[in-house]
């Protein structure tokens, strides 16, 4: 699918058109080959480019085409998704987004709808003008970067949610929705890691003929960028921090739990020694008394009394 929009000076925000034009945005959704085939004609762009942005599995990078005065950027952008085993929870992953730079025209390029990008159809994002090419690419990717932000700060409320139900109750429940944050967190690092080096390689190569105003624009770009790295970097060690500490929490409990059965089973097997050796068939001292039951009893309270007492001064039991 193709959308083209140019923007009208007069209403001062973006319009829709049917036919592909000069100084427009193309958003490509899953492209035909006959779509394919039309953009590259058309605009006079590598197919390449386009197979490239359409792969899920493309690393993040920047490279530039001087035959076709063309120039790639895979970005890779935090996505959420409802959870196909449980559809009340959503993952958090990345997936690359590919933008393709022309003289004529910007085209963002991806194999399912980008959701993010609405917000530049609605006009929420000012400024936004297809024609000023290079600043039009800047502002796609600072989106990217801010929705990066936001997602981490609601990773940052999940985690602490799960951390105070954890300290009420140790489920696996917790413990798997903490494993899916730090999966998500993972996904992210990796990705903002490769989307840094692309960022670098922009402000080093100036690709995009940027000018003064957007290379400052580019160097806020990526310190949204290092700071949604370190977010996440301290996300992921409080939550390896906090795993350990619950797996500490457990194995201790594990530990008391087995001392308090092992001292336990060690008492009561007292009575059970002692009314079986006078239980035997043969000649034993007290036999001939009527009572002598009440002393058997009272030797296997003595005994194991003196083991409780034992134990508790050495603290097995509490």
């Amino acid at each position: 699918m193709l959308e083209t929009y140019r923007f009208d000076s007069a209403k001062k925000k973006l319009t829709k058109h049917t036919k592909i034009q000069s100084n427009s945005w193309i958003n490509v959704t899953d492209p035909s080959t006959a779509e394919i085939d039309l953009l590259t004609k058309k605009l006079h762009i590598p197919s390449d480019f386009i197979y490239y942005s359409l792969d899920a599995d493309e690393s993040a990078r920047a490279e530039h085409d001087p035959d076709y005065h063309a120039t790639l950027i895979i970005f890779d952008m935090p996505i959420l998704e409802k959870d196909s085993k449980n559809p009340d929870k959503y993952l958090y992953k990345t997936s690359p987004l590919g933008i393709i730079v022309t003289d004529s025209a910007i085209l963002t390029i991806n194999k399912t709808p980008v959701s993010f990008l609405q917000s530049f159809i609605d006009g929420q994002i000012k400024g936004f003008n297809p024609q000023d090419y290079h600043r039009s690419v800047l502002q796609i990717l600072f989106r990217i970067s801010t929705i990066y932000l936001q997602y981490l700060r609601d990773i940052n409320r999940s985690r602490e949610t799960i951390e105070t139900r954890l300290q009420n109750s140790l489920q696996n429940e917790e413990l798997f929705d903490l494993m899916t944050i730090q999966r998500g967190l993972v996904y992210f690092m990796m990705s903002l890691k490769t989307d840094k080096m692309v960022l670098a390689s922009l402000m080093r190569t100036n690709m995009l003929n940027l000018n003064d105003a957007d290379i400052e624009f580019l160097d806020d770009i990526q310190i949204e960028n290092q700071q949604a790295i370190e977010m996440a970097e301290i996300s992921n060690t409080i939550i390896n921090e906090t795993a350990d500490t619950y797996s500490s929490i457990i194995n201790n409990n594990m530990n008391s739990v087995m001392k308090f059965l092992t001292s336990y089973s060690i008492i009561l097997t007292i009575p059970g020694l002692v009314f079986s050796f006078y239980g035997m068939n043969v000649a034993l001292p007290l036999s001939g008394f009527k009572n002598s039951w009440l002393i058997t009893l009272l030797i296997s309270l003595v005994i194991g009394g003196v083991l409780v007492y034992r134990f508790w001064r050495n603290r097995y039991i509490k």
